[in-house]
């Protein structure tokens, strides 16, 4: 490696190149920090994996010097590989705040793990990680106790933002206190490593107190039908809107979904959604008027198995569309999503029912900085180099030389896998390259998104397979007609018999070569592809069994 143990480095394995999957390592006297290890979801070009997660092995070949997982939020992106990934990682020391570590044991305890322990951080006080001192600070997010790491060195001091927004009235939380602020950042702040998800956006994020205004207004009209509303489980700001403006129109709300029933769990062990009695079960709200009930789903994203999707497609077993309802999606579009997304609004309007998004209403704001707010947030940090990060090469690109017309002096690009020295003492620069990539949840498998199986598995999805079993007496002699199964491709009885036909006579023609076993499987796969070249336009994959008797 093109480092030493004296040097200041940072490291992303996810999220710098990409939307989601954040996961970032900083290096130090020999010894690494982690903060977050998140996930990301197949998108409508993908395949249909449960869920995506960086390659860590990088860090796994060097788990002896990983000193802690820090979290900065508990939004999937951030920590939703930590159950999947923690027991690789040695059960290293996790440190998160309040509201992360109650969402973060809900995840152990649904994958069954018992054994852990999460450190709790406190504002305003540092953490001493070997040569490490951190201390946090809470930034306005979608998502209670979003927080940004200030991380101090000998070789410098890295301001590392997390997600966040400048959020003048939040509804949950604090707005961002400057004169603290400033106290925090002024031993100085040499490499600031910084959110880019809106860097495209001009105009401010807003405030989630114009979202409440506006479904204020929204709930009080609605005279006739349900109100079906979708947003983010995770958005707890949001879901107290909602429960607020219901209960001030005189509705009661179903929450379904349970990641929903998580965070509601999790909320309230923080002191937050607390007070409101007009929160219903499902066979309670199956006894109320629907012009009196609001449904807060999730599934936001178009979601096949979420209950947004599941009660638009008549698959829920309580309540179904109704073309007196109205649905609402107070949540932006993840790229990747929108073709999922629309077939269920298409649904929705077909239905006859009123559909209000961003499109049409003021029903959601950002949890990320728009130009004006990076802008604000520069003048407060004052970095010497900027490393943008969470976003596609074009976002950080974007952000690069948006951060250059702002007057900062030094601007890095960095992608995942992209190994960075960051020493005082020497030039700050990428050093190397070193492996990273994406594994995925198959089952309750990890593995590699470019390993052989899932290959096969993406072959056989668009060409089908074909199995053909031949029992042979050890004189070479075929005792059955070859046995052939092939349930994944469109191969009529004629066309069967017709291959059984041609693979039995090539096995007399073969036999009489002497060749072995692994040759004849060869020759009559090839052949066996050919015909079905010819037959159906495809070349499946072909596997051969030989069975002597």
């Amino acid at each position: 490696m093109n480092y030493t143990k004296k040097d200041l480095l940072y490291l992303p394995l996810g999220g710098s190149g990409e939307i989601g999957m954040n996961c970032n390592l900083y290096h130090f006297e020999d010894k690494w920090i982690m903060i977050d290890l998140g996930v990301t979801f197949s998108d409508s070009d993908s395949n249909n994996y449960e869920l995506i997660m960086p390659n860590i092995d990088f860090i796994v070949e060097r788990v002896d010097k990983l000193s802690a997982l820090i979290l900065t939020h508990a939004h999937e992106d951030h920590i939703g590989a930590v159950p999947y990934l923690i027991k690789k990682l040695k059960n290293v020391p996790i440190y998160a705040t309040s509201f992360t570590a109650s969402v973060l044991k809900r995840k152990f305890l649904s994958a069954g793990m018992t054994d852990y322990k999460i450190n709790l951080m406190e504002y305003g006080k540092e953490i001493y990680i070997n040569d490490f001192i951190l201390e946090i600070f809470c930034m306005t997010h979608s998502i209670p106790e979003s927080n940004a790491i200030m991380i101090k060195t000998k070789q410098g001091n890295i301001f590392h933002s997390g997600d966040w927004k400048l959020d003048p009235s939040p509804l949950i939380g604090k707005p961002l206190d400057k004169r603290k602020f400033n106290g925090l950042i002024n031993g100085g702040v040499d490499v600031m490593v910084c959110d880019s998800t809106n860097i495209f956006e001009v105009n401010s994020s807003g405030s989630e107190a114009q979202v409440r205004e506006n479904l204020q207004k929204i709930f009080s009209e609605k005279k006739s039908g349900k109100i079906i509303i979708t947003c983010f489980a995770s958005n707890v700001a949001r879901v107290e809107t909602i429960l607020e403006v219901s209960k001030n129109s005189n509705k009661c709300c179903l929450l379904l979904g349970r990641s929903l029933q998580k965070i509601l769990e999790s909320a309230k062990e923080n002191n937050l959604l607390l007070g409101f009695n007009n929160i219903l079960t499902e066979k309670e709200a199956e006894m109320i008027s629907e012009d009196d009930l609001v449904v807060i789903c999730t599934g936001s994203q178009g979601e096949t198995r979420a209950a947004l999707s599941r009660l638009v497609e008549g698959r829920h077993k309580y309540f179904k569309l109704d073309k007196n309802d109205t649905v609402i999606f107070s949540s932006r579009e993840i790229p990747g999503n929108e073709k999922k997304i629309n077939q269920i609004k298409s649904i929705v309007s077909r239905n006859g029912c009123a559909l209000l998004d961003d499109s049409n209403a003021k029903v959601h704001v950002s949890g990320h900085p728009s130009r004006g707010e990076l802008k604000q947030m520069y003048d407060l940090v004052l970095p010497d180099l900027l490393i943008p990060i969470h976003g596609e090469y074009r976002h950080l690109n974007e952000h690069i030389k948006f951060s250059k017309k702002c007057g900062i002096k030094n601007q890095l690009l960095v992608e995942n896998g992209d190994l960075v020295r960051l020493s005082k003492d020497s030039t700050r620069e990428i050093v190397t390259k070193v492996h990273c990539g994406r594994n995925v949840l198959k089952g309750n498998k990890i593995i590699p998104i470019d390993h052989k199986f899932l290959k096969e598995l993406d072959f056989i999805s668009e060409n089908g397979e074909v199995f053909v079993n031949l029992i042979m007496s050890v004189e070479d002699k075929l005792l059955t007609d070859p046995i052939i199964y092939s349930k994944s491709i469109l191969l009529e009885e004629g066309s069967k018999n017709e291959l059984s036909q041609i693979i039995s006579n090539s096995i007399r023609n073969l036999c009489e070569k002497s060749i072995d076993d692994e040759v004849l499987r060869n020759e009559i796969r090839i052949q066996i592809r050919g015909y079905l070249k010819d037959k159906i336009g495809l070349k499946p994959l072909t596997c051969v069994e030989i069975v002597r008797i």
